[in-house]
C-alpha cells in the first residue's frame, strides 16, 4: 500500500496524468448529490468529439444486450454515472498521455495493451458472468496506469529504469520502481484508482493484478475470480504483444492459468480470436495503433520434441550407449576447427549448423533453434563469453546446452565461461573422447527437458479435463433435471445480479412467478409421468416464447420464475398475457389418447422504490399469484 503522503506529494506536483476539460466537469458533476444524467450529458455534449466516442464507444460496450444508443442521454442510463464517469476519464487519458517526455516510455504500446486487456477482461466476464462487463472493461483499460504515472511524473528516471530492464530481464521493473520513487507502478495504480472514487474491489485487483498470489481473497470467491480474470486479461495482451519465440513460451502458463476460471482451451482460442478482432476495430476508434497477430489455434498448437535415437558414429567413441540426434550450432572463426567438429558430429548422426562469430549465431538461432551450441571463446565481432550473455538475456534461449571451447584452463576463465551462462567447457585441441563424453551429458539434459514437456503436455490434458469436469459440475449444480431450466438456486442468484444492475442504473426490472392450473388434479388423473409431461411442456412453451435477454427458471413444484431486465410493469403485464396465451393453445396428450390443455396463472411484480430487495419483489409476485389464483386462474395479476 502506499503511503497517503506519498501520493498526496505526487499528485499535488501536478504531474500525475489527470481529466481536463469536459471530462474533469463531468467528474465533478458526478460527486455532487442529487445530478442528473441530463446534466451529465450536457457536460460531455460541450466536448463534440468526446460526445460522438463516448457514444460510440457506449454501444460497442453494451452491444451484446442492449438496442442502438442514440444519444447522450440514454449512453449515460443504460451505462449508469459511474461507468460513463470511468469511461469519460479513460477517453481523456488516452488522449491526453499519448506522448511525453520520457524517451523510452512507449505511450502507444502502453495503451494499445491496456486496450487490448480491457476487451479480453470484458470477454473473459461475458462468458462467465461474474462482475458487470462494462465496469471490467474500465478496469481493465485503467489497470496501469501507474506505469504511465511514474513515466509522466519522473521522465528522465523512469528511462533509466526501463534501460536497466532491458539490459536485465531479471531485474524486476517493480524492485527497481520502490528503490528510485519509494513506491511502485501497482502501489501507485490503486492509489489513483481510489482518488478517482473507484470501487475499493477494483483498487484491490488493480495492486495484485500482475501477483494474484499476493492477494488476501479468498480462493473461490468472486473476488478472487475476478482478480484472476483480469490476471488472465493483462497477461493476454502480453502474449499477443510479444515478438518472436518468447511469445510461444508465455502460452502455456496462459492456457493453465485461465484453467483457474474454467476457460478451456477451445474457449481461450475463441476468446482469444474474437478480443484481437474486436482490438482492432477499438484500435481505430480510438487512434491506437495495433499490430498482427496470429490465430490462437496457431499460438496454443503444441510443439512436442521428438528426436531419432542412434549410435556414436565414427570418428566418436563407439560403445553400447545410445544417444538423441541434437540440432548443434557450431560456431568459430577457424574454418579448420569448424570442419572438423562438423564432420565428427553429422557422421555421428546429428544435424549441424555452423557460424563464424557470435553475432552471426544470434542471427540464425531463430532459424535453427538448436539444442546443443559449441562455441569458441576467442572470435571477432562478438565472442564466446557475450554471445554467452547475449543467448542468456533471451528467455526462450536460457535451455539450450552451451560448450564453450577455451584453449587455456585456468580456473578464473572456467568461472568467468560458467558465470557467462555456459553449461560445460572443452579445451582445444578437441579430444574425440572428450567430445563423446561431453555429448552424452548434453543428450541426457535433452532427453530431461523432453520428459519435462511430455509432463507439461499431461498437466495440460489435466487441466482441461479438471476445467470441464468443473463446468459440468457447476452446470448440473444449477439446473433442474427434468425440464433442463434453470434451477432455484441460479434464479436467486440471477435475480440478485439483475437487481445490482438495475438498481445502478436506474433501469427497470420486471419478474414473473407462473404456476401450472389444477396442477395435482393432472398428477391424480393421468399420473406423475403425466405430470412431468405437463411441467417439461410448460417449460418447453415458456422458453420458446421468452426474449433473449430473459431467464425463465423452474423456481419450484409446478412453478416457474421468470427474470425480465429493463421491462417495466405495463411491459411485462402484456409480456405476461402472450406467454399465458401461448401455453394454453398448446394441448398435452395422455397414455389414453386424451388430450387436454394447460392453463397458467401468472403474478407480475416489477421493481419500485417501495420493494427494498429481492425478497420483497418476489413476495410480491407470490401475492398477485395467490390473487390470480383465486380469481379464477388462466389469468394474469400484475396490480
Amino acid at each position: 500500500m502506499v503511503s497517503h503522503s506519498k501520493f498526496e506529494e505526487l499528485k499535488a506536483s501536478g504531474h500525475l496524468p489527470s481529466p481536463k476539460g469536459a471530462a474533469l466537469q463531468v467528474i465533478q458533476l458526478t460527486h455532487k448529490d442529487g445530478v442528473t444524467n441530463q446534466e451529465i450529458a450536457r457536460a460531455i455534449k460541450s466536448d463534440p468529439a468526446l460526445s460522438s466516442r463516448v457514444i460510440k464507444m457506449a454501444n460497442a460496450l453494451v452491444a451484446y444486450q442492449m438496442r442502438p444508443i442514440a444519444s447522450m442521454v440514454d449512453a449515460v442510463t443504460v451505462l449508469g454515472l459511474n461507468t460513463v464517469r470511468q469511461l469519460v476519464l479513460g477517453l481523456s487519458l488516452m488522449d491526453g498521455s499519448r506522448s511525453v517526455a520520457c524517451r523510452k516510455f512507449d505511450y502507444q504500446g502502453f495503451w494499445a495493451r491496456s486496450l487490448l486487456t480491457a476487451i479480453a477482461a470484458q470477454n473473459l466476464v461475458l462468458s462467465s458472468g461474474i462482475g458487470s462487463p462494462e465496469e471490467v472493461f474500465i478496469l481493465g483499460l485503467l489497470g496501469q496506469i501507474g506505469s504511465l504515472a511514474l513515466a509522466t511524473a519522473y521522465p528522465q528516471e523512469y528511462a533509466r529504469i526501463i534501460e536497466k530492464t532491458e539490459a536485465d530481464v531479471d531485474a524486476g521493473l517493480a524492485n527497481l520502481e520502490r528503490a528510485e520513487f519509494g513506491l511502485d507502478h501497482n502501489q501507485l495504480t490503486q492509489a489513483m484508482l481510489a482518488d478517482w472514487g473507484m470501487p475499493r474491489v477494483f483498487q484491490e485487483v488493480a495492486l495484485h493484478c500482475e501477483d494474484p498470489g499476493q492477494s488476501s481473497f479468498a480462493e473461490g470467491s468472486r473476488d478472487w475470480r475476478l482478480l484472476n480474470v483480469l490476471h488472465i486479461a493483462d497477461y493476454f495482451s502480453r502474449v499477443c504483444l510479444t515478438q518472436g519465440p518468447h511469445r510461444r513460451k508465455m502460452v502455456p502458463k496462459l492456457i493453465l492459468i485461465a484453467t483457474r476460471v474454467g476457460v478451456e482451451s477451445d474457449m481461450l482460442t475463441k476468446l482469444g480470436d474474437k478480443s484481437v478482432q474486436e482490438w482492432h476495430a477499438w484500435s481505430k476508434l480510438c487512434g491506437i495503433r495495433s499490430v498482427e497477430v496470429p490465430s490462437f489455434a496457431e499460438l496454443l498448437e503444441a510443439v512436442p520434441l521428438t528426436p531419432d535415437m542412434l549410435d556414436i558414429g565414427e570418428g566418436l567413441p563407439n560403445d553400447a550407449s545410445t544417444f538423441y540426434k541434437l540440432r548443434i550450432l557450431l560456431v568459430d572463426d577457424d574454418l579448420a576447427v569448424l570442419f572438423l567438429l562438423k564432420t565428427l558430429l553429422e557422421n555421428a548422426g546429428h544435424t549441424v549448423v555452423t557460424a563464424r562469430n557470435g553475432m552471426e549465431a544470434l542471427g540464425l538461432l531463430e532459424k535453427s533453434m538448436p539444442q546443443l551450441i559449441i562455441t569458441d571463446w576467442v572470435m571477432p565481432g562478438m565472442d564466446g563469453i557475450e554471445f554467452c550473455k547475449a543467448l542468456r538475456q533471451n528467455p526462450a534461449w536460457r535451455n539450450i546446452y552451451v560448450f564453450i571451447m577455451t584453449a587455456q584452463e585456468s580456473t578464473d576463465r572456467l568461472v568467468e565461461a560458467f558465470e557467462a551462462g555456459a553449461n560445460d567447457y572443452m579445451t582445444k585441441p578437441v579430444n574425440p573422447k572428450v567430445l563423446g563424453a561431453r555429448l552424452r551429458a548434453a543428450q541426457r539434459v535433452v532427453h530431461l527437458q523432453e520428459e519435462l514437456e511430455f509432463d507439461r503436455q499431461q498437466l495440460h490434458k489435466f487441466a482441461d479435463e479438471l476445467a470441464a469436469s468443473n463446468h459440468r459440475l457447476q452446470q448440473l449444480a444449477l439446473t433442474d433435471v427434468l425440464t433442463g431450466l434453470p434451477n432455484r438456486r441460479f434464479a436467486n442468484e440471477h435475480l440478485e445480479r439483475q437487481w445490482a444492475l438495475a438498481e445502478r442504473g436506474g433501469r427497470p426490472l420486471s419478474c414473473m412467478l407462473v404456476d401450472i392450473d389444477r396442477f395435482k388434479q393432472i398428477n391424480d388423473t393421468y399420473g406423475h409421468k403425466m405430470g412431468d409431461d405437463a411441467l417439461k411442456q410448460v417449460a418447453h412453451a415458456l422458453r420458446g416464447a421468452t426474449r433473449t435477454e430473459d431467464v425463465v427458471c423452474r423456481f419450484g413444484g409446478e412453478e416457474f420464475l421468470l427474470i425480465c431486465p429493463d421491462t417495466p410493469v405495463e411491459q411485462a403485464y402484456q409480456y405476461a398475457e402472450r406467454l399465458r396465451q401461448n401455453v394454453a393453445a398448446n394441448c398435452v396428450r395422455g397414455d389414453d389418447g386424451q388430450a387436454f390443455h394447460l392453463t397458467i396463472s401468472i403474478g407480475v411484480a416489477s421493481k419500485k422504490p417501495a420493494l427494498l430487495n429481492v425478497e420483497l419483489l418476489l413476495q410480491l409476485a407470490d401475492k398477485r399469484l395467490y390473487t390470480a389464483k383465486n380469481g379464477g386462474r388462466n389469468r394474469t395479476v400484475a396490480a
